[in-house]
């Protein structure tokens, strides 16, 4: 299926969300985002920059491959890209696709969407420039060979007259690009007030979610194959020195922030399993935890999409978390002797 920009602008909402509160210009900035976390999952981008300039307008700046202006290899061309919205899979070498945004709108919706647009790309020697307005474009897409490595920059800036206000929702936006600093330790994120950012995975997550660790982070990834595919399972667990606080539970699915569902019901049952029974919830207190998994099956919970209902998470992230905690416990004995008394007495 094939969709004027036309009728993207006719129904902005359907594409990006709500246009009055901000978060349907995060959602735009969001899709630019995913593009190059798509080419950072299969190894072709180690670099994302995001800056929100003081008239709105949001730069997304990238190390990638670069987009070729003509196509190819089963590709659509650049124009074809920003012009037409298509309803077809994405060609990114991975599954599933990535959508960080509203799920999925495409180049060619925040093209339609923005009073300016503007993008210049490099792809194996040759860069592209193009300039569009609620997209219709200013000039004629412009190919030159060049020396400059590859990637691309987009500079966008949402209509005023679709959209009240125009900027993002800056802290959505930035916490996002916090999370995929520890979702995605191989890409060095920076962002607008924040220097770059390069995570060391989940385990800096709860690391600094915990202070003082009891010993040290138990933590695992691997990949455990299903009924309805593989779940790409990441892990780990810390304890803080003597505090006192309520556990903490980070849970993500394809690398978005979720609230509760399958993967962490998952987790809480290797926790039970790995520690006796009585005064399971003592072991709990000042536990910081993190859980993400990659999934192709996502069923969500009614009535947000925060809560995972997929049934193979819960017994996939259940062994990883169990092969976590008894590498930790092998590791660092001590710490999991303290763990385990706790609760025991009275």
């Amino acid at each position: 299926m094939v969709e004027t920009l036309e009728a993207v602008r006719r129904r902005p909402g359907m594409y990006v969300g709500n246009l009055h509160d901000g978060s349907a210009v995060t959602n735009m900035a969001l899709e630019l985002v995913a593009n190059a976390v798509d080419r950072a999952l299969v190894g072709d981008c180690s670099r994302l920059d995001v800056q929100v300039e003081d008239d709105d307008s949001i730069v997304v700046g990238d190390d990638g491959p670069g987009i070729a202006a003509d196509g190819g290899d089963g590709r659509r061309s650049l124009a074809e890209i920003l012009e037409r919205r298509f309803e077809r899979p994405t060609v990114d070498g991975h599954r599933p696709h990535v959508h960080l945004g509203f799920g999925g709108a495409g180049l060619a919706a925040v093209n339609a969407l923005s009073e300016r647009f503007e993008i210049v790309t490099v792809h194996a020697g040759r860069r592209a420039t193009g300039r569009y307005s609620r997209g219709v474009p200013l000039e004629t897409l412009r190919v030159e060979s060049t020396t400059s490595p590859s990637g691309t920059r987009i500079r966008f800036r949402a209509d005023p007259q679709i959209f009240v206000p125009t900027a993002p929702s800056r802290a959505t936006l930035f916490k996002r690009l916090k999370d995929l600093s520890f979702l995605l330790p191989q890409l060095r994120l920076s962002w607008t007030g924040a220097g770059e950012h390069h995570g060391r995975g989940l385990a800096e997550l709860v690391a600094l979610s915990c202070g003082d660790v009891i010993g040290g982070v138990a933590q695992r990834r691997a990949v455990v194959e299903g009924p309805e595919g593989p779940v790409d399972v990441e892990v780990a667990l810390a304890w803080g020195e003597g505090s006192t606080d309520p556990p903490i539970f980070h849970t993500f699915v394809n690398l978005a922030r979720t609230v509760d569902g399958t993967h962490l019901d998952g987790l809480l049952d290797a926790l039970r399993g790995f520690f006796p029974r009585r005064g399971a919830v003592a072991r709990r207190v000042g536990l910081s935890a993190a859980v993400a998994v990659v999934l192709a099956d996502v069923q969500s919970g009614r009535p947000v999409r925060e809560n995972l209902r997929t049934p193979a998470a819960l017994p996939a992230v259940k062994e990883v978390t169990t092969e976590a905690l008894r590498a930790w416990a092998e590791r660092w004995p001590a710490a999991a002797r303290q763990i385990r008394a706790r609760g025991l007495a009275g």
